[in-house]
């Protein structure tokens, strides 16, 4: 402990000392035993969302999400009328101490100038004085920020020069004006650390937090939280008009329906005025406290409050039928959610084979007309339910996901078949992987039970598109050798180059798969087996391929078909496996994510390939929503050479 203390002095010195710095202005170093100093970023485009809003409803934005007090206490605008939006740069003043004075970088490495160098338009000084009355800077100094259009200054201090500052046009807001003299107080000591302003009820502020000043003072929105913030807030401020507005044209108590909070009863005055307007508001609920068994996370015990709209756009099947059946609709009811699930704004959602059947209907594959189609999607979670906090998902997250309904802009999702996105994989990727990288992983480490080994022969047909693209690189992933099948002008993706063995076949016109007559494909397996034949077949096609698949295999091989490309396998007697002992199943994806271990394990490995670049996600084409026909078209002509995706 005393060698790590030591340790800290000697960086702090080494930081400090005059001689070892750089004359260039720079960000301060963080060397120390410390979190980052910056909390995110705020883009531009965020930043001026929340300079359309007061500075009182950002702070009802935090509150709501359960973030401590974020009010600059006693900064006040240096004239009425100011405000200021922009990102932290931050400057720490600390007390005066002759030995401080001599250690701190003097003349224009000084932290206050590096501080200066680093603000334009877009960025707002805060400087933490040691008390309120103290100058932390007067014309001349502040004339550098002038010169370089400062989006604003504040201090829990005080400023002097009064009317040059005003003269300079940029916002100022601190504890007030005076006359003493600065240096006799406190040096600068640090730029853009985490510091805290106001003298009597501090806040936090971190590099790149938004600052947002107005008439009424100065908010720090956590760049953690902007995006969520902004939502709350914003909605905050439209039921506020909403119920301005209603009280000038009946004039009465306010009290019937402010102040607000969550939860909003459907049966309370605001209830029925937000119904009356078509304002969703359904979703706020309280979140519950943690056990104290288990570490505090961030947001946990926070309100919720949903910014969905009432209605949304989605793709819906009214009847069953070919792809035309696939209605796009503007004003489909938003889904109203249960404890335990969470609201997913979609930004991408999957196209799957499996998406056709049901869109056709039948036997196997009837849903409750009308119905969303698709079931798979990824984008952010923007509404918890406590159950689901209770399981560590909170709004703002990257999540993908599988369950039916998902070609629309909001989805509600069972937090146990919620995935995480990690860093370093794309939404797009994640999504793809919902579908057809899961099925790919259970199709070559499970549903085969074991039967084929590392180092034995596996048929995989299709490898040129789809589902079976994954399954040839994850089953070489997986030690196995593999052969796979696919059309003329699909010899090059990604699942195809993966097969130590591949049988090109000829193409039927409009058609999702080959012609699997073209070539004696049962005489190829057995050459390349000397005779033995394959382990496992890996059989999507269905109709077409079924006696291949049966015949391709080897003494007390397995076939396993999931999917029906060219139509159903017909039935068959079980005496037909007795040549070889054969076994056979016809697996869905369901029963090999039943829990979330097995959804989890499976989400981990695919994620850690595609991470480390091993697993190769081929993204075809991705349509617009409205396109929906033209994604299941595309599909259906027997076209991807991958995955395909609807953009939301």
């Amino acid at each position: 402990l005393l060698a790590s203390i030591s340790m800290m002095f000697v960086a702090r010195a080494l930081r400090r000392a005059p001689a070892l710095r750089s004359a260039a202005p720079s960000l301060a170093c963080r060397s120390l035993a410390t979190g980052p100093a910056s909390g995110g970023a705020v883009s531009d485009e965020m930043l001026d969302k929340l300079g359309t809003l007061s500075t009182q409803a950002l702070v009802d934005g935090l509150w709501v999400m359960g973030w401590p007090p974020a009010m600059v206490e006693g900064a006040r605008g240096l004239k009425p009328g100011q405000k200021c939006k922009g990102r932290a740069i931050t400057l720490r003043m600390v007390p005066q101490r002759p030995d401080i004075a001599a250690d701190k970088p003097a003349g224009e490495i000084s932290p206050e100038y590096e501080a200066f160098e680093l603000c334009g338009p877009k960025e707002v000084l805060c400087i933490s004085s040691v008390g309120p009355w103290e100058s932390v800077g007067g014309d001349i100094k502040f004339l550098r920020l002038k010169q370089l259009g400062l989006g604003g200054l504040v201090t829990d201090g005080s400023v002097r020069d009064t009317d040059e500052i005003l003269s300079y046009g940029f916002p100022c807001f601190s504890h007030s004006t005076t006359a003493k003299q600065g240096p006799a107080a406190m040096q600068p000591w640090e730029c853009n650390g985490v510091i805290e302003l106001g003298q009597t009820n501090p806040v936090v502020v971190r590099p790149g937090d938004a600052i947002i000043g107005d008439q009424d003072g100065v908010v720090v929105v956590p760049a953690a939280a902007a995006e969520k913030v902004y939502e709350i807030a914003h909605f905050r401020e439209t039921v506020e008009g909403i119920i301005k507005e209603e009280l000038v044209k009946n004039p009465g108590p306010p009290g019937k329906y402010y102040p607000f909070k969550p939860p909003i009863k459907p049966e309370s005055p605001l209830g029925k005025l937000l119904d009356s307007k078509g304002v969703k508001y359904y979703s706020t609920r309280a979140a519950p406290a943690p056990r104290r068994s288990t570490p505090a996370r961030f947001g946990s015990g926070r309100r919720q409050l949903s910014t969905a709209p009432p209605t949304m756009r989605a793709v819906v099947i009214r009847e069953n039928g070919p792809a035309e059946s696939l209605k796009y609709e503007t004003g489909f009811p938003t889904p109203s959610l249960a404890d335990g699930q969470v609201l997913v704004k979609n930004e991408y959602t999957g196209i799957n084979f499996i998406d056709t059947y049901f869109r056709k209907g039948g036997p196997a594959y009837t849903q409750q007309l009308p119905f969303v189609s698709g079931q798979e999607g990824g984008g952010t979670i923007v509404d918890v339910t406590p159950k689901a906090a209770a399981a560590g998902l909170a709004a703002g997250q990257r999540v993908a996901y599988s369950v039916l309904g998902t070609y629309c802009e909001y989805t509600a999702v069972p937090a146990a078949k919620v995935v995480q996105v990690p860093d370093g994989v794309g939404l797009e990727q994640a999504v793809a992987c919902m579908t057809q990288g899961f099925t790919a992983h259970y199709l070559t480490n499970h549903a085969h039970a074991g039967l084929v080994k590392p180092g034995e022969w596996m048929l995989i047909h299709g490898v040129g598109g789809g589902t079976c693209q994954w399954a040839a690189q994850m089953a070489k992933l997986k030690g196995y050798k593999v052969i796979g099948t696919c059309p003329k002008g699909k010899e090059g993706v990604d699942g195809a180059t993966a097969c130590d063995e591949l049988i090109v076949t000829d193409t039927i016109a409009g058609t999702p798969y080959e012609d699997y007559s073209s070539v004696d494909i049962v005489g190829k397996v057995m050459e390349v087996t000397n005779g033995e034949g394959v382990k496992a077949v890996i059989d999507g096609i269905g109709a077409s391929t079924v006696d291949i698949s049966l015949d391709s295999l080897a003494r007390r091989g397995i076939f396993v078909t999931f999917g029906n490309a060219s139509g159903a396998v017909p039935a068959f007697p079980p005496i037909r496996l007795i040549k070889k002992s054969l076994f056979m199943t016809r697996p869905k994806m369901l029963d090999y994510v039943s829990t979330r271990e097995e959804l989890m394990m499976r989400a981990d490995e695919v994620f850690g390939w595609i991470a480390s670049g091993d697993l190769k996600v081929g993204i075809d084409k991705t349509f617009d929503l409205e396109d929906a026909v033209a994604g299941h078209q595309y599909l259906e002509a027997g076209k991807s050479k991958g995955k395909l995706l609807y953009k939301i």
